[in-house]
């Protein structure tokens, strides 16, 4: 967290001709939302929320896919940044009117001049995937952190929702457990994932904007991190030797 925010406090980017749409001030922007991202992940995390400490740490995944797409494509990654948020913009609008919802004669004017005049700019804009953007980026292969942690806790899929289920016994039939205890393995595997995340964006925000005095500490924080990592997967490599 401190180094994350000392990045944030030491990088020299001022806004240039691109405005808002420079890639070095978008990727502090990124910066600040994992900062953000992380505080609140942390707060569920200590409070055993794992579900949802989970949701948001899949969050901090997509900023590092959104960083390191910065990183190597710059201004063209940036652009179709823009491109997402027009086409989004632009089938919100869509679905107003396809669902029949009432609206003034003014507003309705207004959004009927947005879409005509946005759609000769932005007609072709496509939106970004999560999968294709880390797919363009060396960091790649952590989506398969992304698709677990998208499977078993922000979708409703099976996996998630077998928290809730209370196990059968011989004496009676499970139910739904409605504040399901998390396991000491799993809040430890999401502080890992969340870390790794973290990182991710921090390494990648400080190489862009040129490095920063608060950066200075990221090989240090990163070695810190690696060995935990290896220590984890070594404890979760006995556990499971002793399962079987």
């Amino acid at each position: 967290m401190q180094v994350s925010l000392d990045i944030f406090a030491t990088s020299n980017v001022r806004l240039t001709e691109k405005g808002y749409g420079d890639e070095k001030f978008l990727a502090l922007t990124l910066l600040a939302r994992t900062i953000s991202n992380f505080r609140g992940a942390l707060l569920l995390l200590d409070n055993r929320r794992v579900i949802e400490g989970r949701i948001i740490t899949r969050s901090c995944l997509e900023n590092v896919f959104w960083v390191g797409s910065l990183v190597e494509e710059g201004e063209k990654f940036a652009r179709e940044m823009l491109h997402d948020t027009m086409s989004h913009r632009q089938k919100a609008g869509q679905r107003i009117f396809a669902s029949g919802a009432t609206l003034g004669d003014e507003v309705e004017a207004r959004l009927r001049e947005w879409l005509r005049t946005n759609s000769k700019n932005f007609g072709n804009s496509k939106q970004l995937n999560p999968k294709a953007v880390a797919d363009r980026t060396d960091i790649g292969r952590t989506y398969i952190f992304y698709e677990q942690l998208s499977s078993d806790s922000c979708h409703p899929s099976l996996d998630a929702l077998n928290r809730h289920v209370m196990p059968h016994t011989d004496a009676e039939i499970g139910g739904v457990d409605v504040e399901p205890v998390p396991s000491a393995r799993e809040l430890a595997e999401t502080l890992e994932y969340l870390s790794m995340a973290v990182m991710g964006v921090c390494v990648g925000v400080n190489q862009l904007v040129g490095g920063t005095r608060g950066g200075a500490a990221l090989n240090a924080l990163a070695d810190r991190l690696s060995d935990v990592s290896n220590r984890a997967a070594a404890s979760r490599g006995i556990e499971s030797g002793r399962e079987v």
